[in-house]
């Protein structure tokens, strides 16, 4: 009567049982909706953040792709880096190498250079001394006097057979260098006074010539030809046997002062060489 029964009452009373039941289902299913709001309010919030968590992913995932494309970027360029590095490191080691070999050789050169220096200062000073003191003795220069007449009567006589060959003056020096080697005097004469008269290479002629007088055992005609020889070019490698056979020459013809003024700078001058040896023994 004063609201009994009633079951939208906040606080009802007065119920059946089974108004009672309804009531409490209807307090459990409030309830119900309430925590099933509750959920679903949490679903979606879950949701949101796995949105959320899944753009995250992409965008990290964007980022580690673009990492790894950069690494391997960055390798690429590392393993070019590395292969130019031992390019570079081959190419520096073989300039090092180079650099030692080119200092070796410029010592060298520079050793060989002082050699040839003091080879060149020893052959002037003989020189200076073979003019100085033995070529220009009275009696010596009578000598040649009488050789360098004896050798224009014999340049005359021997001009009236006109030389003539097809070769070269080079072919024509080869040729006189092998009939040397083999003893063809007589043959290689010819040629040389022909070279020598056109003024080719007439220092190596003239020793030739002188050579050739020697083992004739023309004694005089050879110093005439060797002083000759000596005075056109005193820096042949042929020096040193020229004036060993120089100084026997003046040996052979009873001037032993002469001789032994030769023998003794062979020895001063080329002390290294067999001319040397065999002259020392001329010296004892």
């Amino acid at each position: 009567m004063f609201g009994a029964g009633d079951l939208n009452s906040p606080t009802p009373y007065g119920l059946t049982p089974t108004e009672e039941v309804i009531v409490k289902t209807k307090k459990t299913t409030t309830n119900n909706e309430r925590k099933i709001k509750k959920v679903d309010s949490k679903i979606t919030q879950i949701y949101d953040k796995v949105d959320g968590l899944g753009s995250l992913f992409e965008g990290e995932s964007r980022k580690l792709n673009d990492v790894s494309l950069d690494i391997k970027q960055q390798s690429t360029q590392l393993e070019i880096l590395k292969k130019n590095t031992d390019t570079q490191t081959e190419q520096i080691e073989l300039l090092q190498e180079d650099i030692v070999s080119l200092k070796k050789q410029q010592e060298l050169n520079s050793n060989n250079i002082e050699l040839l220096k003091e080879s060149f200062d020893k052959i002037v000073i003989l020189v200076n001394k073979i003019n100085k003191e033995y070529v220009t003795k009275d009696e010596f220069n009578k000598l040649l006097v009488m050789l360098d007449k004896k050798q224009s009567s014999k340049t005359k006589t021997t001009n009236g057979k006109k030389f003539s060959s097809n070769k070269s003056n080079k072919e024509l020096m080869k040729e006189v260098r092998t009939l040397f080697k083999k003893d063809y005097f007589t043959k290689a004469i010819p040629i040389l006074e022909h070279l020598i008269s056109i003024k080719h290479r007439p220092a190596e002629c003239n020793y030739y010539m002188g050579e050739i007088n020697y083992y004739r055992k023309n004694y005089k005609d050879a110093l005439h030809y060797f002083k000759t020889s000596m005075m056109l070019y005193d820096k042949a490698k042929y020096l040193p046997k020229l004036l060993l056979h120089s100084a026997i020459s003046f040996e052979k013809i009873g001037d032993m002062e002469n001789a032994n003024n030769f023998y003794n700078t062979i020895v001063d001058v080329y002390p290294d060489s067999k001319e040397a040896a065999e002259a020392s023994k001329k010296t004892k």
